[in-house]
């Protein structure tokens, strides 16, 4: 009898701690939830590519690059139904689908009735900047000031305190002081003669290269040819590659269907450029959008004349042959000025620049801006280079590792040269590669451009907040740092609404909110990771993607 007392009284024992482990757990969860973590949806495609909202997936028919095409949907409709095959809507074609563009090849895919993918579910860090302040490029969630319920998501540009203004795609921004002694600094700071010394213009460069790597956005990746028979039944011409002698002797030859380019040995030098003369392939440069309808680019101040990214990436590996005394060489253009970087076989390095004339003729300084000498390369052994061009700076890229870098004084980032340069046209860039000396293959060849914010416009008499010609000043209050004012931008800069374009606020807001900023009381935290991307289909329940897509699982950057 005793025996079966002891029984029973371990069994309720562990029944009891079972419960309580859960309750511990549900209490945690709460807590979690409550001060630690949160979970949020994302509702819309202002961040693509890196975040989307609702979304169809495709791999283009033609090269096979795997890219998002938005749902269009209008503001304030109810949510689609992504368990139901969605027709497109948009702009129409002769079948009645709106074209989905592939952004590597610009193949035009119209499709039918296909099933979406719900927006991207991303963890969010709360409370963070109650210990440390945001900073910038910080990807932030808070309360959308328009209706102060809907959580929005967006990278944070302008910290309080700050004078800011978009020129050419680029951020410039002004450190303010409270020069007046009144608590707050404002627009009045700014007008004190003695902040036009003070408080100068500086451009807001990404310094850590994890952020810089998550916002380049493909212009052609040479891995991801197309098909010639997909090609020619769209188009009735055959695919020709971007990638096109311009200069010097015509040796290169286009391997394993064009993805390696084999340099026979020259020692002259010869250059493939790539295609630039034409409007489609000014367009490669411009801030255009995979994930966007055509509509979303039409009355808003986006001009195709003047939008045009220098802030270029060209990579690829070097391959030299046994032996070789190759030298290959990466070339990019901004504006007038013109960048060229060789690596030779022996390790050395240089950073050239050069300026164009009316005509388009270069003339290289005499200086090179930059030289190293490397370890000798191991004969054999393929190396990954990079040149980029990117706030105003340009770097050459050995292995991930930066080797060369122009400095301030020698490229100055002046936003009055930039404004005067753009009002006068930007022509579009010069990207080439070169090759002399012995044979070498180049593989995985990419060009790459960064994320170009656009200067929309509210109305067509009301220009938007921040853009060129039209500074915005965000207040930093000493007495009441709950109050201070932030800006937001989405990275899908022509489809986001954001603190260019916001022209209305909850009238919940605190008494002296302005439109286009965030205040700090409105923050919530920043999104740290991407767990549950749009997932797959099972054949037999294609309404439910719910196979998680593990491979797109993702720190946010």
């Amino acid at each position: 009898m005793a025996r079966n007392d002891n029984q029973s009284s371990e069994q309720s024992a562990s029944v009891r701690e079972t419960v309580e482990s859960v309750w511990i757990a549900v209490v945690l969860a709460f807590v979690l939830r409550a001060f630690v973590l949160e979970a949020f949806v994302i509702p819309t495609g202002s961040m693509a590519p890196r975040l989307m909202g609702q979304h169809w997936q495709f791999d283009c028919p033609a090269c096979k690059y795997h890219y998002a095409f938005g749902i269009p949907q209008a503001p304030g409709s109810p949510s689609p139904n992504i368990a139901l095959p969605l027709p497109p809507s948009g702009r129409r074609g002769k079948d009645g689908g709106a074209p989905a563009i592939c952004p590597n090849c610009g193949h035009q895919h119209r499709f039918g009735q296909e099933f979406a993918y719900g927006g991207d579910r991303v963890l969010v860090l709360k409370y963070l900047y109650r210990f440390g302040e945001p900073r910038p490029w910080d990807v932030v969630v808070f309360k959308n000031p328009q209706d102060n319920e809907q959580n929005y998501i967006k990278r944070l540009i302008g910290l309080p305190g700050q004078m800011i203004e978009i020129v050419h795609g680029d951020v410039f921004v002004r450190d303010g002081k409270d020069f007046n002694n009144d608590g707050v600094i404002d627009k009045k700071d700014f007008a004190d003669p003695r902040a036009e010394k003070e408080c100068p213009w500086h451009i807001l460069q990404k310094k850590s290269p994890r952020t810089q790597q998550v916002m380049w956005q493909v212009i052609f990746d040479n891995d991801y040819q197309p098909d010639q028979v997909v090609w020619q039944k769209r188009t009735g011409k055959e695919w020709k590659s971007p990638w096109q002698p311009h200069s010097g002797p015509d040796i290169w030859e286009m391997r394993h269907g064009g993805r390696v380019f084999a340099f026979d040995g020259s020692e002259a030098t010869s250059e493939l450029r790539f295609a630039n003369s034409t409007k489609a392939d000014r367009e490669r440069f411009c801030p255009v959008y995979a994930y966007n309808q055509s509509s979303q680019y039409r009355g808003k101040g986006y001009d195709s004349n003047v939008d045009v990214c220098y802030d270029l990436k060209l990579s690829f590996m070097f391959a030299p042959k046994k032996d070789s005394n190759a030298r290959v060489g990466m070339r990019i253009s901004s504006f007038s000025d013109h960048f060229r970087v060789w690596v030779s076989m022996d390790g050395n390095c240089t950073l050239e620049h050069g300026l164009a004339d009316k005509d388009g003729n270069v003339r290289w300084d005499k200086k090179p801006w930059g030289s190293c000498q490397l370890d000798r390369p191991a004969t054999g052994r393929a190396y990954e280079l990079s040149l980029t061009h990117v706030d105003r700076q340009v770097t050459l890229w050995v292995d991930g590792q930066a080797v060369l870098s122009s400095t301030e004084d020698q490229y100055y980032a002046g936003r009055e040269r930039i404004i005067r340069d753009a009002a006068a046209g930007a022509p579009t860039p010069t990207v080439s590669i070169l090759a002399s000396g012995g044979p070498a293959e180049l593989w995985h060849i990419s060009l790459m451009r960064d994320v170009y914010y656009t200067c929309l416009r509210i109305a067509d008499d009301k220009p938007g907040r921040a853009t060129t010609g039209n500074p915005f000043v965000l207040r930093k209050f000493n007495n009441k740092p709950d109050t201070d004012e932030f800006f937001v931008l989405g990275d899908n800069s022509p489809a986001s609404q954001d603190s260019r374009l916001w022209d209305h606020h909850a009238p919940s807001l605190r008494p002296g909110y302005r439109d286009g900023t965030v205040p700090r009381y409105n923050m919530i935290g920043r999104a740290f990771f991407v767990y549950w991307p749009g997932g797959f289909r099972l054949p037999m329940l294609k309404r439910l993607p719910i196979v998680p897509n593990v491979g797109r699982m993702r720190l946010i950057r």
